[in-house]
């Protein structure tokens, strides 16, 4: 989940409006209530997408029986990084192939290397050489907004009124895409 860039800012405003404000210093009591001592809070949030690392389970390239147990990293061929991604190719496939599988081969994500002695091709002796990391998901981008007012009925009773929004102007944002290799799914996004 590390980012390489990540801003949060907060602020909170009260409006200049109703007694005691710049304006409307002199309004009789009921506009005040109504229309003085109101403030807006904000919280933005922007930042990068998160360094990801694809993955595959059910293969055993090393031979050494963690592959039973944990997920496994693939081999990379290329950048994987695609020019203008999509929530249907956030990440090239054909970047990457099941360590033991040739690429271009109609079972390069068939990464049960070393799983079944009977069936599968038998472990290659290493892992897969695709790095931590090397992989950035969608970023972020999120504005958030309140108002709210306290109204006092009695000196010690008041009452509070507030309204949140949150993704004020409504921009979509992604959730990380499956980078698990052996899926047909890998490299798109399924959920926001």
């Amino acid at each position: 989940g590390t980012r390489h860039y990540r801003f949060i800012g907060t602020a909170v405003y009260e409006l200049p409006f109703g007694k005691g404000r710049k304006y409307m210093n002199h309004v009789n009591g009921l506009t005040n209530g109504l229309l003085g001592g109101w403030r807006v809070s904000t919280i933005l949030l922007l930042q990068t997408g998160p360094y990801m690392t694809p993955y595959f389970n059910g293969g055993d390239p090393s031979g050494s029986g963690t592959g039973f147990y944990r997920t496994q990293r693939p081999d990379r061929i290329a950048s994987g990084s695609v020019s203008n991604p999509t929530v249907n190719q956030w990440v090239d496939r054909s970047a990457f192939v099941c360590p033991g599988r040739t690429a271009g081969s109609a079972d390069q994500y068939n990464c049960s290397v070393g799983y079944n002695p009977v069936s599968d091709p038998a472990p290659i002796g290493r892992f897969g050489n695709a790095g931590i990391g090397i992989l950035e998901g969608p970023g972020t981008f999120n504005l958030s907004m309140g108002f709210g007012k306290t109204f006092a009925i009695k000196e010690r009773v008041k009452i509070k009124v507030e309204g949140s929004y949150t993704n004020l102007p409504n921009h979509t944002n992604y959730a990380d895409p499956n980078l698990n290799l052996a899926s047909s799914s890998f490299g798109k996004i399924t959920k926001e």
